[in-house]
């Protein structure tokens, strides 16, 4: 209703977007918390029904080659990618007001509106894309695609970053390319054939990790360099990103 969105947009105003977008996201964790304390069955006891089990993960066991080295080049992926995603999440913001006199001229309803599309639509859109590209398109030819897009993108903002046009079209673009590769290096966090069984665990671990340290990285440099530094941050992590999964030749 009318009187719930003035609600909404006064609170906003009194706490900024940002604590904004963690008080309307809480609720979404809090069922998920009781669903598995005390919906879900427990899990059986150390020791018992081992066989049943082992028999539910698979009892083959497989070896892959150079695991180390798919592990090195995984780790460092997902690092760049998770970097770019939650990076993007303070820079856009940044690139807004930075972006000359058309971001001035916006009301803050456009700029949600801008930030809305760029956040929810292009990420919402590059998962469904990914479902086709992911099954039809090699690994070895759609990645590094991606990857050279991506940084094709963050050097548009570098030489266009007063344009508040450039910003929206490269950052949604940037932003669908970096859910697809995202859906592709989640699934190899937990890819046995990729890994192998023996040490999958620690795979997914390490990969988890990296990207987690990614996130923190890239908050940090929207949150405390310049936009402008910031963009050329990460549009070098981009190219890099592009040699790593032009390395990737297992999958």
């Amino acid at each position: 209703s009318t009187q719930s969105r003035s609600r909404y947009f006064f609170l906003l105003g009194k706490i900024g977007w940002r604590y904004f977008v963690v008080c309307t996201s809480v609720p979404i964790f809090v069922p998920p918390i009781f669903i598995l304390h005390f919906l879900l069955d427990k899990a059986p006891k150390a020791g018992t029904n081992r066989e049943e089990n082992q028999s539910l993960i698979g009892g083959d066991v497989i070896k892959v080659e150079g695991y180390w080295g798919r592990l090195i080049k995984g780790s460092l992926g997902n690092f760049i990618n998770t970097l770019q995603g939650w990076g993007s999440i303070l820079l856009i913001p940044a690139l807004l007001k930075y972006g000359g006199d058309d971001a001035n001229k916006l009301t803050e309803d456009q700029e949600l509106l801008i930030l809305a599309l760029l956040y929810g639509g292009a990420k919402l859109s590059g998962r469904i894309v990914s479902i086709f590209l992911l099954k039809f398109i090699p690994f070895r030819v759609l990645q590094p695609l991606l990857s050279i897009v991506i940084s094709a993108c963050y050097l548009a903002l570098i030489f266009q970053e007063q344009s508040l046009l450039v910003t929206v079209v490269a950052m949604g673009i940037a932003n669908m390319c970096f859910c697809v590769t995202r859906c592709e290096l989640t699934l190899m966090e937990f890819d046995k054939y990729h890994f192998g069984t023996e040490r999958l665990v620690l795979a997914a671990g390490v990969m988890s990790g990296c990207g987690m340290l990614g996130a923190v990285v890239g908050a940090v440099a929207a949150q405390f360099l310049k936009s402008h530094n910031a963009v050329i941050f990460t549009f070098v992590l981009s190219c890099v990103q592009v040699v790593v999964m032009s390395c990737i030749t297992e999958r």
